[in-house]
Order: C-alpha cells, then structure tokens, then sequence
C-alpha cells in the first residue's frame, strides 16, 4: 500500500502535469484546488488505522468547506486531480485507478436497488466530464472518457468515449 506522501506527490504530479517535481511543485498543497484532496488523503489514512471517528470528522470538513462528499473508505490511487471539487461524490467502495480526472457534479455511487457495495471502478486514467452520473457495480476501463452530463450503467471498453443518458459509446480515442 502507498503512503500517504506518495499519493500526495502523485496527486501533485498530476495536478502540474509533470513527472519530476522540483520544490516549488510541492508548494502546490498550499494551492486551494488541493486541498480537498489532500482532505481525502488524511482522512482515508486515518481511515486506513481504524481511527474511524477522526476519519468522519475530516471527511465532514471537507464537504462543509469545499462540497466534495469523498468517503473515507473509497479507494483512490494516486494522480487524483479534481479541477473543481464541488459537487463530487464518490461512494464507500468506488474504486479509482491512478492518474483520474473528475470534474465539478460527479457522481460515483450505487443505483440504490443494488446492494450498498455496488460502486463503480475506474480504471487508470480516466476523465469524467462535468455532472456525469456513473452508477452501480460497473467498470470503466483505462483511458475511458465519459462526457459532460452523461449517465453511466453499463461498463466501457478501453479508450473509449461515452455519452447520452443512458450512455453509449460514440467513438475511441487513439491509443496513446
């Protein structure tokens, strides 16, 4: 399991769309944006500990503070970068992958006639568009872009972009 430094440092590479980090790239935690994630990183380490009620309390700051509803016990790799954070929310057993763009409305969570563990998982380097709904137990594969406003119920193929509600495939994008 990654440290806590570590994903700080991967959230910070992603956030500077850099690869090596110089000292003034780290002085980035203190830029607003980073906040939140940085938020989510201690709590989901106290979370990690058993220290549940700490964890509570910091994740509860945070959606007071910045609108960003991320549960504790979600499991998010590094390279987390959330361009606007209000309004996302991410579910209890949402998992992401590394290197994910979330933008401002997301949704991660169960479609509530699942059982509560039905959360989506996020491959790696995925971007979801603003608003977008991506809903119960379903994959999104590497490098998958789900647009704007979209509703996602069904898994996505690799380098793949949807959107519509319900979302379907409109295209792939170039293998990187």
């Amino acid at each position: 399991m990654k440290t806590i430094f570590k994903l700080i440092k991967d959230d910070i590479s992603m956030f500077r769309n850099k690869e090596t980090l110089g000292f003034k790239d780290y002085l980035m935690i203190f830029n607003p944006r980073m906040y939140p994630i940085v938020l989510v990183r201690v709590a989901s380490f106290f979370y990690g500990i058993h220290l549940g009620i700490i964890a509570k309390i910091i994740s509860t700051f945070n959606f007071v503070l910045f609108g960003c509803d991320i549960a504790r016990g979600a499991k998010i790799q590094g390279g987390l970068y959330l361009p606007h954070p209000s309004g996302v929310v991410i579910g209890e057993y949402a998992v992401i992958g590394k290197n994910c763009i979330i933008h401002q409305g997301v949704t991660l969570g169960d479609r509530g006639e699942e059982h509560e563990t039905s959360n989506p998982t996020l491959g790696d380097f995925v971007e979801i568009g603003t608003g977008a709904k991506i809903l119960g137990k379903i994959h999104l594969d590497d490098y998958s872009r789900v647009g704007a406003n979209s509703v996602v119920l069904k898994d996505t193929p690799k380098y793949s972009v949807v959107v519509g509600a319900p979302a379907s495939v409109i295209k792939y994008r170039e293998v990187i």
